[in-house]
């Protein structure tokens, strides 16, 4: 913990600025990284799941980033759709959210859009628990098990801030933006209320879905099944329901 702790207070210097990355599919990017992992600007850290989400998308399509962070995700699919193409960056953290910001405009992304809110089956304002840069997630449980299992953990968390929360149909209604092609949803557990939230938008535009699991694999392959998605772990060649924890799912409409 010591020497992570010396490590990260060293490359401080290096996060503040905007570095070029240069490898992977970010090559040729510049990201300020911000309290998140630098590694990304030397090589591949999830190369299954960036290929998997490149894979779906094509010029002039839309892109939707839920739990955003500092916007990498973002910035590969801006490049990949295209200036006739959108991206839509969520991300309730507005530290993150300025970096992600910051980011695009690096890029010179006039595409991408960084909205400062998280998603889920509400709308209006929730506590958003702040446990660390790349560990903050709503303070919600979204079925009962995952509430036992929160309870029994030690909880290490840094702050607790107010947050603007909707529900992804109801913000497509009520700001008239596209509907998504691919949405990446990676939202430290409250992902089976981000999907609740967007359940008109499934039903009625079938998007693909890239889905990071946390402990929700039971709910997240129950919800998938009643919306009519197919739906298989990337990383890993087991079923939805017995992916390891951080594995991602690939959903489709079932043809």
């Amino acid at each position: 913990m010591r020497m992570r702790s010396v490590q990260h207070r060293l490359t401080q210097p290096v996060r503040r600025s905007a570095v070029p990355v240069l490898s992977g599919s970010g090559r040729g990017l510049r990201v300020r990284f911000g309290e998140s992992t630098l590694i990304r600007a030397l090589k591949t850290v999830e190369g299954r799941v960036e290929k998997a989400i490149l894979g779906e998308l094509a010029e002039g399509q839309v892109f939707y980033d839920v739990g955003a962070n500092i916007g990498w995700y973002s910035l590969l699919a801006a490049r990949a759709v295209g200036p006739a193409g959108r991206v839509l960056a969520f991300e309730p953290s507005l530290s993150n959210a300025s970096l992600a910001q910051h980011n695009a405009a690096v890029n010179r992304f006039g595409n991408v859009t960084v909205v400062c809110a998280a998603l889920t089956d509400q709308d209006g304002w929730m506590t958003f628990l702040d446990k660390g840069n790349l560990q903050g997630r709503l303070d919600k449980d979204d079925f009962d098990a995952q509430a036992e299992w929160r309870a029994k953990r030690e909880q290490r968390v840094h702050g607790r801030t107010p947050v603007a929360v909707a529900r992804l149909d109801s913000w497509l209604e009520q700001t008239g933006e596209p509907a998504p092609d691919v949405v990446k949803i990676d939202v430290e557990g409250a992902e089976l209320g981000v999907l609740r939230g967007m359940a008109e938008t499934i039903g009625r535009s079938g998007p693909t879905l890239v889905i990071e699991l946390h402990r929700t694999n039971g709910e997240v392959a129950d919800f998938l099944d009643g919306a009519g998605y197919e739906h298989a772990t990337i990383e890993f060649a087991v079923p939805t329901r017995d992916a390891p924890p951080l594995a991602h799912v690939l959903a489709r409409p079932a043809s």
